[in-house]
């Protein structure tokens, strides 16, 4: 009996040993931002320079006018949008961002970004972004399928919105 019981005294100091308390790892800026975006309902977040700038319209009213009339707000910046269609992807690369996250981002959005060089982090990627009732295409998304450039996009999105 003390055989066993020394030899569960040996494992189980081995176990402890070799047992390291595991540390979750730190969230990057851009994971904080996304984890900001969902606790808080947000639409847009805009880091840049350690200075975060919050979003709460429908759509990409902020995008146009943050591109309107703030346009270097954008220049270099993290962004975090809860759902990227091509819309905001051109958006995004004509305001020159540097990096972005996202819960859902569509396959075009994703070549918009790709093309551009931007890096990008979605949880889900599908072909493409829906309507609000979910029967077809988003509509801003879809006035821009024929569309090849980002500045093409970008004048769609100007004169039509």
């Amino acid at each position: 009996m003390r055989y066993k019981f020394s030899s569960l005294l040996i494992v189980l100091f081995a176990l402890a040993a070799c047992t390291k308390t595991v540390k979750q790892a730190q969230p990057t800026q851009g994971e904080a931002l996304l984890q900001i975006l969902n606790a808080e309902q947000q639409s847009l977040l805009v880091l840049k320079n350690d200075s975060l700038a919050r979003y709460n319209s429908r759509g990409v009213q902020d995008l146009m006018q943050l591109l309107s009339d703030e346009p270097d707000r954008l220049q270099g910046a993290i962004v975090a949008d809860k759902v990227i269609g091509k819309a905001a992807a051109s958006l995004m690369v004509a305001g020159g961002v540097s990096e972005v996250y996202t819960n859902v981002i569509c396959t075009p959005a994703m070549e918009v970004f790709k093309s551009a060089g931007v890096t990008v982090h979605a949880t889900e990627e599908v072909p493409q972004i829906l309507n609000q009732d979910r029967s077809g295409q988003c509509p801003i998304d879809a006035l821009l399928n024929e569309a090849e450039s980002v500045e093409e996009c970008v004048k769609i999105l100007q004169e039509r919105l």
